[in-house]
């Protein structure tokens, strides 16, 4: 996304995804929450054969069909909850971060290394909202899978994304820009 990133050890953000991650885990290795719901574990399974950017087509599509956007407040009964793979599956239902934490999940089951995989917490600068995506980091640079869009685009494709923080299997960022670019985020409105 063309900001800075800092590597942040002990961001509090780290306790919150530890038991989250854990569920990734679970279900990327065919744990029970794979049983929550069948339509989507079938299509965990069939992205491994595939080659990697059909890969992450249809795991950003499938779950993006699978999954009905609903905020926390009315699905969990909280402002804010990152929920587990098998919640989201069981619920079909949850919020942006819900969609790319059960993406990483079926990225991780469909042979796709943790390590290279980071939810991203941004800023979208022209809807003027906070979002998550999921972004997956390759050689040909960094691909983004994004419940507010059918395909998978490069973070380069995406201007209007001002990243803040991003967290993986165990190391977190928070990002910046560098010194004369756009400010980080807006503070227009509540994060």
């Amino acid at each position: 996304f063309g900001s800075v990133a800092i590597p942040m050890r002990n961001f509090p953000v780290m306790g919150r995804w530890s038991p989250v991650f854990r569920g990734v885990k679970d279900c990327a290795s065919g744990g029970a929450c794979l049983k929550s719901n069948r339509s989507l574990s079938k299509l965990f399974d069939e992205a491994r054969s595939l080659p990697f950017r059909e890969k992450l087509a249809k795991i950003n599509v499938g779950v993006n069909r699978h999954i009905a956007y609903r905020n926390d407040r009315s699905t969990y009964g909280r402002m804010d909850y990152w929920a587990k793979p098998g919640e989201t599956m069981k619920r079909g239902a949850g919020d942006c971060e819900d969609f790319a934490i059960l993406k990483m999940a079926g990225l991780i089951r469909a042979g796709v290394p943790a390590n290279s995989l980071s939810i991203v917490i941004l800023q979208d600068t022209s809807k003027r909202v906070f979002h998550a995506v999921l972004t997956v980091s390759t050689g040909s640079g960094m691909f983004v899978l994004d419940n507010t869009r059918n395909y998978v685009a490069m973070d380069t494709d995406l201007p209007s994304y001002m990243p803040l923080y991003s967290f993986s299997v165990d190391r977190a960022w928070i990002h910046g820009s560098r010194s004369g670019g756009m400010q980080v985020a807006s503070a227009a409105t509540e994060l």
